[in-house]
């Protein structure tokens, strides 16, 4: 959960999983133990800024706990990493719109096998003109470590909210943490308006002031597209608001009202719901 005091973001917070618990979003004690030495390991290693945990990908036999890095900034390139015993961090390589495009050939509904060598034939281009293929040519593949690299990055880019007031822009450019920000009070958190997409910038103009830009940077969260697509749901057991999404099932985010803690994860599949035209109102 990426966080402020952040549940899924911050080593520190990794306990913080508690607030998305009663969605089935939960970590074995090995786990978060593992974490909570190997987190503050990889961020010394590489010298971020922070080190988040982002959330677990399912896979048939194994499953891939994810970990993002951030260097100087929110809203900048984010480093990727994954492991499978919460110890042993590797990076994911670099997305690059040839590896998008490829990824994005393969069968839907297509689950991760939990081998990140495991190779994924993508389907033969069309013959052009008269010329036949070569019966020998071998097709083109991706490794699951490439498409698990596609998949983190999109759903971290399209589903992750911050409360309004949670970051800031500083003068140079750069996103991170307010130190003003005190939590959203109870009602306010229930509202989809006091939610802001994190890698989204909101359009401003130069005769916005300073001080409106750095406080008010992010677009709203009511900009999602489609409409309706987050549900927000208050779960009193432990005093948390969460918020779904139902274009990414296992995506949420969420905060502790009158705290400063808040954050967000996935834990899913990787896949996107591609019928969610006929759930929504």
């Amino acid at each position: 959960a990426g966080l402020g005091q952040f549940c899924g973001c911050k080593m520190e917070a990794v306990a913080s999983m508690d607030c998305v618990a009663s969605t089935g979003s939960v970590l074995s004690i090995a786990q978060k133990a593992a974490m909570q030495s190997s987190l503050p390991i990889l961020k010394k290693n590489y010298k971020f800024h922070q080190v988040l945990f982002f959330g677990k990908i399912i896979g048939k036999t194994a499953d891939y706990l994810i970990a993002i890095g951030i260097e100087d900034s929110w809203l900048d390139t984010k480093k990727f990493f994954y492991c499978q015993d919460g110890v042993a961090w590797a990076q994911l390589p670099d997305v690059t719109a040839e590896l998008k495009a490829n990824a994005a050939k393969l069968p839907s509904g297509l689950m991760f096998s939990g081998n990140p060598s495991e190779l994924f034939p993508l389907p033969a281009p069309p013959p052009t003109g008269e010329e036949e293929p070569a019966e020998d040519a071998e097709s083109p593949k991706i490794t699951e470590e490439q498409r698990l690299a596609v998949v983190v990055q999109m759903i971290e880019a399209e589903t992750a909210l911050a409360p309004v007031g949670a970051l800031s822009m500083r003068s140079t450019g750069a996103v991170l943490p307010s130190p003003a920000f005190a939590g959203l009070d109870a009602s306010a958190a229930k509202s989809i308006s006091s939610y802001v997409l994190l890698n989204k910038t909101k359009p401003t103009s130069v005769l916005t002031p300073a001080v409106t830009k750095s406080a008010d940077a992010l677009a709203s969260a009511e900009t999602i597209v489609p409409k309706a697509a987050l549900c927000v749901f208050a779960d009193e057991s432990v005093g948390a608001v969460t918020v779904r999404n139902l274009l990414w099932p296992g995506a949420l985010a969420f905060c502790k009202p009158g705290t400063k803690t808040w954050g967000y994860c996935y834990f899913g599949t990787g896949e996107k719901n591609q019928d969610i035209a006929f759930m929504l109102p």
